[in-house]
């Protein structure tokens, strides 16, 4: 996108009467972390540590009316961390697509201009500030031509894979014409991927032992990094071999949503005692029925029997 730029008086104008809101920024932040989600990236992996602290801070300055001007040496100042870290946060915000980035053409060199897209004002911010009726248009991003995760390490594994993860008889479940045979090779594989589940390191290179192909081992991946319970943690492994061989990015979204569902399930109290099969059968059908939270009752008070004082004087 091109960058924006726009004049201090301008930006100063909407500062007056702003008010920044701490209930407001954790909002916003959690709005930004699901689109993130959506996107199949990783939120942790874009804002490890000082990085999420400096996104904390723009958030924040933005709570109040959707635009804040501030320089990297503040940010880096207000966070205790380096105007490069500051630099390297900026261009996370970037990639999430939620925020314009601009810069200030007059005044100290080097303050971004920041603008919640979400926000009410967004569209009054583009006409006054930057005297735009519409963000200019984006150019077509042309495909990676590498991989969107480290290639495998066994390069046997590589050849065997096409890169729209067609399935070969070199694969070691693959390789057998009997359904039956395949059923019982499959349930030996996962039982060995996951007798590894405390360690994830070991658990992916069984992974790799199997010819998962790049798009299973960015779900396995994907599921370590996100927030998501222990216990699908633990079946990490599973979950990318049932993906299947024909894995690609659209299905290891679908995957991620699924079982941010399934994970969403669980924090409210509903019990999934077969994980695995839940998640198996979510992607067969397509979808994913979440279960209200049950609301407890309160425990009925007996009724007294009714007693007419009246009867009794007299």
């Amino acid at each position: 996108m091109t960058l924006l730029t726009a004049y201090n008086q301008d930006v100063q104008r909407y500062f007056q009467g702003s008010y920044c809101n701490k209930i407001r920024k954790e909002t916003i932040l959690s709005t930004i972390e699901e689109k993130v989600f959506e996107m199949g990236k990783s939120f942790s992996h874009l804002f490890p540590n000082k990085r999420k602290q400096v996104l904390d801070e723009i958030i924040y300055l933005l709570s109040g009316m959707g635009i804040c001007k501030i320089g990297a040496e503040k940010l880096a100042e207000k966070v205790g961390c380096s105007t490069r870290t500051v630099k390297s946060a900026v261009a996370s915000i970037k990639e999430t697509d939620q925020l314009i980035v601009g810069r200030l053409a007059d005044g100290k060199a080097g303050k971004y201009i920041f603008v919640y897209k979400e926000h009410p004002n967004f569209n009054q911010i583009l006409k006054e500030v930057f005297f735009l009726d519409s963000l200019p248009e984006t150019p077509p991003i042309a495909p990676p031509s590498a991989p969107l995760v480290a290639p495998l390490q066994n390069a046997e594994s590589v050849e065997t894979v096409s890169l729209e993860g067609q399935k070969t008889s070199s694969n070691h479940i693959n390789s057998f014409n009997s359904l039956q045979e395949k059923d019982i090779i499959q349930a030996v594989i996962e039982k060995d991927v996951q007798d590894s589940s405390q360690n994830r390191d070991e658990m992916r290179k069984k992974l790799q032992t199997y010819d998962a192909n790049e798009y299973q081992l960015m779900l396995f991946d994907r599921i370590m990094t996100f927030p998501f319970p222990e216990s699908i943690k633990t079946v990490a492994g599973t979950i990318a071999l049932r993906v299947g061989m024909d894995c690609d990015a659209k299905k290891v979204i679908q995957a991620l949503k699924l079982l941010n569902k399934m994970a969403i399930n669980m924090i409210n109290g509903v019990e999934i005692r077969n994980i695995v099969a839940v998640f198996s059968e979510g992607m067969m059908n397509q979808r994913y029925v979440m279960v209200p939270k049950p609301i407890v009752q309160p425990p009925t008070v007996p009724k007294a029997p009714f007693y007419n004082w009246l009867e009794d004087r007299g």
